[in-house]
């Protein structure tokens, strides 16, 4: 009997790989708007001072856009790097492209 082969579960999520800034993370990290998984690659390399990648459900991105839209419009947050963050991650979300290449 065939079996196709398995590259990847269908119970698993999809991921996006998402670059981000010393900054961006902080940001992340101050806000407190990220799940554990998420918070946990970010505390680990919140003291580098290079771009790190972070790994990403495409749900947590969804999610996170949203919630960094609605920290703007409903709460009036004015944190400039929350505003880029926000314009960011519905980019992210559109496009599942996390590269800061694709983004500058």
């Amino acid at each position: 009997m065939w079996k196709q082969p398995r590259s990847r579960s269908f119970l698993e999520p999809r991921r996006i790989i998402v670059e981000l800034l010393p900054h961006e993370r902080a940001a992340l990290l101050r806000g407190n708007i990220t799940s554990g998984e998420v918070r946990e690659q970010l505390a680990a390399c919140a003291s580098s001072p290079h771009i790190k990648p972070i790994t990403f459900t495409v749900t947590d991105v969804h999610f996170l856009a949203g919630d960094l839209n609605h920290a703007i419009v409903k709460r009036g947050c004015r944190d400039a790097d929350i505003i880029d963050l926000s314009e960011r991650f519905d980019y992210v979300n559109d496009t599942s492209n996390g590269s800061l290449d694709a983004w500058h």
